[in-house]
């Protein structure tokens, strides 16, 4: 096998992954209620604020399922890295701060969004090139 074989292999296998974590915790809040989670109480707090709001969470959970399904179908994957890296550095931030665990799904999330835009690097360049 060559290497821009195996790279597209595990570009495929890396956005599966991801679309997986994402996929299923789009539901957490909506199917599975906060209190099913075992949150500290200052997180459950913070989380459930944000879902009174009638917005905030409810723009995170669908960007997080629709973002999630164009990657697993492979489907405007430079358009889902762009609208997901936010929510993605989001969740990473909520790891750090709140839960004070650096090795997380998020992390993971995170290299893999980075690892997906460099591979769509040429679709990226129009929007940072000025002409």
């Amino acid at each position: 096998m060559n290497k821009e074989k195996i790279l597209k292999y595990f570009e495929m296998s890396l956005r599966i992954w991801i679309a997986y974590i994402l996929i299923s915790n789009s539901g957490v809040g909506i199917i599975t209620p906060l209190e099913d989670l075992g949150m500290p109480p200052h997180i459950f707090e913070i989380l459930n604020g944000m879902w009174k709001t009638g917005f905030m969470m409810h723009m995170v959970k669908a960007v997080e399922l629709f973002a999630g399904l164009m990657l697993l179908f492979n489907f405007y994957v430079p358009l889902a890295l762009m609208a997901l890296v936010p929510v993605v550095i989001n969740i990473y931030g909520v790891h750090i701060f709140l839960f004070k665990s650096y090795f997380t799904n998020g992390l993971y999330m995170l290299l893999i969004c980075g690892f997906l835009i460099f591979r769509h690097r040429e679709k990226y360049k129009y929007l940072l090139v000025r002409k």
